[in-house]
């Protein structure tokens, strides 16, 4: 190679580590923050008790926790340290593999449970809506889990490391064709699209025609609310994983030279794919504040009465002690 390649590969890849760096301390702070304040909402304002899309919602926060833990922890180790452990080490690669693969399954297929399961609630039909119980919840989240664990197994089977051309990845022909002709274009893409989207639109529909019928206010509005932010969770879902699922399909595709300049530049597409995808995982807690006025509200809200409940507890304490030290006076005096 010539010293001019020699320095653009080493461009390349000095760009795609500040990439996976900037991007895996900004998903990390911000994901973390906000997945852990949409769990603190949801368990603990009053409307959202017992309701299965607010425990959807709930699963799939922490499922993001767990992603967002293994993949972007490894990134900043990676540029801190300036060692990549995955590439070395075969126990670690397989691991982080498997868990990355199971948590970001998981995740989605948490999502099409909720697209659906607000279908459910939102339906005019009594033995429909019927089927949106915590009951039913917890049998899909069940099933979300055998099948989300089963994928994630197969990746720490048939994990790899090949330094010279993408480290830690999937390099077994059989599992590639799975890969790029059956879970990238189906399982993970066009399926949860077609899911998605459909029971969405018809949450939508549903809601439109709940306004209509004689059903309690507090019921329609959390139905709307729900609906409105489910959907901008499929929204934000389109938006962010598709690149991701373009490139990797790509990636298993394509023959690509090693050590050579493009392979140098699928890296760092597939870092800012990546990076776009798990910054779908660090928002939904800021896209819903911004889609809906009514959980900014009820934030608010949950704020305030936090902020009132220990001053008074404090207040209260200094009268409990106020009132002792008046008693043990008296009885001193007697």
């Amino acid at each position: 190679m010539s010293a001019a390649v020699n320095a653009t590969i080493d461009y390349l890849e000095n760009l795609t580590d500040d990439i996976r760096f900037s991007f895996g301390l900004f998903n990390l702070i911000i994901g973390l923050v906000s997945n852990l304040c949409l769990i603190t909402i949801l368990t603990n304002v009053r409307v959202f008790n017992k309701n299965p899309s607010s425990f959807y919602l709930i699963v799939e926060s922490y499922s993001n926790i767990g992603l967002l833990i293994i993949i972007c922890t490894s990134r900043l180790s990676i540029n801190i340290l300036n060692y990549d452990l995955s590439r070395y080490s075969i126990a670690w690669c397989k691991t982080r593999y498997g868990l990355a693969q199971f948590f970001g399954l998981f995740s989605l297929f948490t999502i099409c449970f909720t697209t659906i399961d607000q279908y459910f609630s939102t339906n005019h039909r009594f033995y429909i809506r019927q089927l949106s119980t915590m009951k039913y919840a917890y049998v899909f989240i069940v099933l979300t889990l055998c099948l989300s664990s089963i994928h994630g197994f197969l990746f720490v089977i048939y994990s790899e490391i090949r330094p010279s051309l993408f480290g830690c990845s999937i390099y077994d022909e059989v599992l590639k064709k799975y890969l790029s002709y059956v879970y990238y274009p189906l399982i993970s893409n066009a399926l949860p699209l077609f899911i998605t989207i459909t029971f969405s639109l018809l949450s939508y529909r549903n809601v439109r025609r709940i306004i209509r019928k004689q059903i309690p206010l507090i019921r329609r509005q959390l139905d709307q609310q729900l609906t409105a932010m489910v959907l901008s969770r499929v929204i934000s879902l389109i938006l962010f994983g598709l690149p991701y699922i373009i490139e990797t399909v790509y990636q298993m595709n394509v023959k690509i030279k090693e050590n050579s300049v493009k392979s140098k530049i699928v890296l760092l597409v597939g870092a800012i794919s990546d990076s776009l995808l798990y910054t779908n995982f660090s928002i939904n807690f800021y896209l819903f504040l911004t889609i809906s006025a009514r959980f900014r509200h009820q934030v608010k809200h949950f704020i305030r009465k936090i902020a009132c409940v220990k001053p008074k507890k404090f207040k209260n304490n200094r009268i409990y002690l106020r009132t002792n030290t008046v008693n043990a006076l008296i009885l001193e005096s007697v």
